[in-house]
């Protein structure tokens, strides 16, 4: 079994990347080695990023990611701040910005793979569906509280982890690179 660490510190998004890995025969490790990311203007330049400095230290084969989420109605917005967003203004300012407006939206994910003495290869993942006009009951990750994905009633957080783990960005992100990593050997 291949082993493939993960620089993350966010253990959900390991949790979810481990099962979806362990399908294809690799067996995931979680980096404790802290990555400060910086805000670059693409999901691919941020994964890169953390991929190539968590490298320098661990020189193991890894991954790393980067998510963003944008909303139709504004371009590019909020993307790969996200994050920032939603800590700055919450579920509230963020349903009160898209009052009256488009309320389409897409995740996107990028998964940045590299090997020690090797080039970095990335794979993306999109997920398309829409703002809800209230945050669910079932509180849990960010946006996925609000988001509700193309062909679900539910908001991602209503759904169990496994029916997110079919559809999300981050999963389909995820098949590929596994998919990927399967056939070169």
């Amino acid at each position: 079994m291949k082993e493939i660490f993960f620089a993350t510190s966010n253990y959900d998004k390991f949790e979810e990347a481990k099962k979806i890995l362990e399908k294809y025969g690799i067996n995931l490790l979680k980096s404790d080695i802290e990555v400060i990311e910086k805000k670059l203007p693409t999901e691919k330049e941020t994964a890169i990023d953390k991929a190539l400095t968590a490298m320098q230290r661990l020189q193991k084969s890894l991954i790393a990611e980067d998510t963003g989420i944008y909303f139709e109605a504004f371009q590019n917005f909020p993307g790969v701040n996200a994050s920032f967003i939603f800590k700055t203004i919450g579920y509230e300012g963020v349903l009160r910005l898209l009052e009256g407006k488009n309320r389409k939206a897409f995740f996107r994910t990028t998964i940045a793979y590299y090997e020690p003495n090797g080039k970095i290869v990335n794979f993306q993942g999109t997920c398309n569906g829409e703002i809800a006009t209230k945050p669910s009951k079932e509180i849990s990750f960010d946006y996925d509280t609000i988001f509700i994905p193309e062909g679900h009633k539910k908001t991602f957080s209503e759904l169990t982890k496994e029916e997110k783990a079919k559809i999300s960005h981050r999963a389909q992100a995820l098949e590929k690179f596994a998919k990927w990593l399967t056939n070169k050997k």
